[in-house]
């Protein structure tokens, strides 16, 4: 009778250590603790073409700051920001612009709502350029996908 008491302690204090070992777990969950997201680093990553320098990520606007690398001067014919959420970030974009190469444009999209696009919250945003070469004569259009990958401010 005492070896069965004996496993029963045994396994009752175990029992004990595994349910505070799970509430400590637990409680680091809840305060995001295991929140990854939080500790990786924002990224505007756009092809070579349009350096990427700055950005922002506020309620309701999202400001891009790129260098026209191409070499040439450019007309960009439109500008599309969406995401994979559903539905996806819906924003007002600039309209056509003409771009001189090797010179900074601060690019706006605004009245953004929709697709995550939560104050706090991290947020993927996919952008596509379509643009052609103004000294071009047959005026191929070619399109450009760039990301950011970002915390939305909360002012």
């Amino acid at each position: 009778m005492s070896k069965s008491q004996v496993a029963l302690e045994f396994l009752a204090t175990y029992a004990w250590a595994f349910v505070v070992i799970a509430t400590a777990i637990g409680a680091l969950y809840y305060f995001g603790i295991f929140d990854f997201s939080n500790y990786l680093p924002q990224k505007c990553l756009f092809p070579f073409q349009f350096k990427c320098l700055d950005f922002s990520l506020n309620p309701g606007q999202v400001k891009i700051k790129l260098t026209n690398n191409l070499g040439e001067d450019i007309r960009v014919t439109s500008l599309k920001i969406t995401n994979d959420a559903n539905p996806p970030i819906s924003c007002t974009a600039p309209t056509s612009f003409d771009w001189a190469s090797a010179t900074d444009k601060d690019i706006i999209f605004s009245s953004c709502t929709g697709g995550a696009y939560i104050p706090g919250e991290r947020v993927d945003v996919k952008i596509i350029i379509s643009y052609y070469a103004i000294n071009t004569p047959s005026r191929p259009t070619h399109l450009i996908n760039g990301k950011i990958n970002g915390r939305v401010t909360s002012s």
